[in-house]
């Protein structure tokens, strides 16, 4: 299938930055910016926390966590976006899900799961559906 990319958007409370060429990786959970693009945009930091993250090299470093606006293409909904020293951008499967997007293996697009907007399902313990 090789590589997936795509043109994504990051808003924050003082501006929107487009990024052009973003890999999606479907083996990362959270998407992953640099710091000066989330400072750039005004993106809330989620203080005070700093998650422990393990690279695909195996590498663990500690993650400054992020909150602002991710939109691909007409899709826009909330992410957590993690930075560190010498982040590489990707988008992750969180923002994906968000989206309510996936890739499809057979043409390394990005495809709807759902209508857009958010989603929020909820099944009550012992209740059945009409």
């Amino acid at each position: 299938m090789g590589h997936v990319h795509v043109d994504v958007r990051v808003r924050g409370g003082k501006a929107e930055c487009r990024l052009e060429k973003v890999l999606v990786d479907t083996g990362a959970t959270y998407t992953v910016l640099p710091q000066n693009v989330l400072e750039e945009v005004g993106a809330v930091k989620v203080p005070p926390y700093t998650a422990p993250l393990e690279l695909g090299d195996g590498r663990e470093v500690k993650a400054e966590v992020y909150a602002a606006a991710i939109k691909v293409g007409d899709r826009e909904g909330p992410g957590l976006i993690l930075t560190f020293k010498g982040a590489k951008t990707v988008l992750g499967v969180q923002a994906l899900e968000a989206l309510g997007l996936r890739v499809d293996p057979t043409t390394g697009e990005l495809e709807a799961t759902r209508p857009k907007g958010i989603a929020y399902f909820y099944r009550q313990k012992g209740r059945r559906r009409a």
